[in-house]
């Protein structure tokens, strides 16, 4: 059994003990939303024929985002709920930390399809946290298609508690596609073939016509020389290759050492709000675990913090960073504000 298995497992137990109590779900709140904008217009573009040109300009059809999904997350005291509506598209920083603002028990499964600029992905988060006096757990399944970014966590720690600041430690799985491979560059001899031979694994295939290479995929005529085939479609043909020999090395697991602090401070005039979470030792469970090209440091670390300087101006500085297998994902907001009275 996988460690993502042990992991589902453990959600459908859990979930099937806590449900049958009803303070589990209590004050969650169930949503779902869809919303629909019309999408960007790319700029034009033109390609040259025999005595003219023809407009290439993509057309995106309308962007949408359908959304569905049950939370139950207390809110800090900075925090606002701005809308009558969950929509399920907030982005709320302090959903990040490690240690929430409430004892026991705390949830989210977000489902998110979504269209934007013509592109289709999926973006999906569902953990289960519980918070207690001197423990804190966490399982999460994460799955965010517009940053590649894939994985399945169980975290396991003991906390200490020292007024506005806790101490955590503890043992954290990790279940995930393999990262760390390019396989053009590391299954690909470069020199054992040509380009063409390459692209003619790919499965396509090449007739010569009237002194040119013309090009097929599935008996489809393509490109009717090599400049267009490659310069228009073998970065594709790349790309799906990668794909295919990336699914078929699944999904690698690591067992990492984790220590986090976080510290939280309130005032009506002055809040600060601040975690980091350092996953320094690895053990790789499978052939391909993540093999890190330089620091082998994993990290994770948010900060919400505002100030209210005059009755009318208040500065604020708000986002989180998530450096996972060489990956990084961030996102920051600073300004202020100024009311006229």
């Amino acid at each position: 059994m996988t460690i993502k298995n042990i992991i589902y497992f453990l959600i459908i137990i859990l979930l099937g003990i806590q449900i049958s109590n009803a303070q589990f779900l209590k004050y969650s709140t169930f949503y779902t939303s869809f919303s629909t904008n019309t999408s960007m217009i790319e700029r034009q573009d033109f390609i040259a024929i025999s005595k003219g040109y023809e407009e290439t300009t993509q057309i995106n059809p309308y962007d949408y985002n359908l959304t569905i999904g049950i939370r139950k997350i207390a809110r800090f005291d900075y925090e606002q709920k701005l809308r009558t509506w969950y929509y399920g598209t907030e982005q709320s920083v302090g959903d990040n930390t490690t240690i929430g603002n409430n004892i026991g028990w705390e949830y989210l499964l977000n489902f998110s399809f979504i269209r934007n600029r013509g592109e289709v992905f999926n973006s999906q988060d569902f953990w289960l946290r519980y918070l207690g006096s001197s423990i804190v757990t966490k399982i999460q399944y994460k799955d965010n298609q517009r940053v590649n970014l894939k994985y399945t966590s169980a975290d396991v720690r003991y906390r200490v508690n020292a007024g506005k600041l806790d101490f955590t430690f503890g043992i954290c799985a990790r279940t995930h596609p393999v990262y760390h491979i390019n396989p053009i560059e590391d299954f690909w001899v470069n020199g054992e073939s040509s380009f063409q031979e390459l692209a003619e694994d790919f499965g396509y295939s090449t007739q010569f016509v009237q002194g040119r290479w013309h090009w097929f995929n599935n008996g489809e005529l393509i490109a009717t020389s090599n400049d267009e085939f490659f310069k228009h479609y073998f970065g594709s043909a790349v790309a799906s290759y990668n794909e295919r020999e990336l699914d078929k090395l699944g999904m690698v697991s690591e067992v990492s050492l984790v220590f986090g602090t976080a510290y939280y401070k309130y005032s009506d005039n002055f809040w600060l709000h601040s975690w980091i979470n350092v996953l320094p030792y690895h053990y790789g469970v499978n052939t391909y675990s993540h093999e890190y090209n330089n620091s082998p440091v994993d990290v994770d670390l948010g900060l919400i913090t505002g100030w209210k300087l005059t009755k009318s101006l208040g500065i604020f500085v708000e986002g989180n960073y998530m450096r996972y297998w060489d990956k990084e994902v961030y996102e920051w907001t600073f300004g202020f504000n100024y009311l006229i009275f």
